[in-house]
């Protein structure tokens, strides 16, 4: 008959359009999870290098004051932090991006307290926080 002639070429031309839809969600979802992949990375670093500043500050002592305002840092209570491809951690008052800020304020009270705050995207303007940790000092 004359509709057998035209089906096969619109059955193909249906599933190449399902294929093709179906391979652009697909890309959409790698480029999703290489996104959420970078993030996840950086806040577990940032959590590590946050709970490294806490014990620091624990162990050494530290005097009372800080801020944790990222565009205006208070000297002596923040350094940048950059994390090596083999793991090594090279800590500064100036490093170049990318790097991360970490800020702390030690505030003397009853109970006295140190919160540490670790940034991403310094010298943007406007920093991403990552983590953030308030303990007894």
């Amino acid at each position: 008959m004359v509709w057998d002639r035209g089906s096969a070429l619109i059955e193909t031309l249906v599933a190449s359009v399902i294929l093709a839809s179906g391979l652009v969600s697909l890309a959409s979802i790698f480029s999703v999870t290489t996104t959420v992949n970078y993030r996840n990375r950086q806040r577990t670093t940032a959590t590590l290098l946050l709970y490294d500043k806490m014990e620091q500050l624990r162990a050494a002592g530290s005097p009372s004051g800080g801020s944790l305002d990222p565009v205006n840092p208070v000297a002596g209570f923040m350094d940048y932090v950059r994390v090596g491809n083999d793991g090594t951690m090279i800590v500064g008052t100036a490093l170049p991006p990318p790097a991360y800020l970490r800020l702390w304020e030690v505030k003397a009270s009853e109970t006295p307290t140190i919160t540490v705050t670790v940034f991403a995207g310094v010298g943007a303007t406007t920093p991403l926080e990552l983590a953030r940790a308030t303990g007894p000092w």
